[in-house]
């Protein structure tokens, strides 16, 4: 058990010593010189990044996550932010599940299931498969 102890002991002190021995930092190496980059004669200064471009325009539709899966939710996309009781039982399909904020839910993925997400005040968040 004092062999154990000292040589714990021992391994400590070397590790303390390693860390502040000299007491600098090393300092880091520079930047390759690439060829026609202003910055990479300044020694440690980063490579500098091509200008942005301008911002192209977006088509009028609104941009939309890509829908998978065969659960029917895209004909009740348009329930999403209305309270869930308005959402028609007869129009759900068979396999469906209703999550809230602190709801446990299993991580399976279900193409046919539709996955009901709704907040604090039971408005629907959103509807998708799994």
């Amino acid at each position: 058990m004092k062999t154990r102890l000292s040589l714990l002991i021992a391994c400590f002190l070397a590790g303390c010593a390693l860390t502040t021995r000299g007491g600098e930092t090393p300092a880091p190496a520079p930047y390759p010189e690439i060829a026609g980059n202003p910055s990479a004669d300044t020694g440690n200064a980063a490579p500098a990044l091509p200008p942005l471009e301008d911002a192209g325009d977006v088509d009028a539709n609104p941009v939309r996550p890509p829908i998978t899966g065969d659960c029917g939710m895209e004909d009740l996309q348009h329930f999403v932010g209305e309270p869930r009781v308005n959402v028609p039982r007869n129009a759900m399909p068979e396999n469906y599940r209703v999550v809230g904020p602190d709801t446990p839910v299993t991580m399976d993925y279900r193409p046919d299931r539709l996955t009901i997400r709704v907040n604090e005040n039971d408005i629907v968040e959103s509807m998708a498969c799994g």
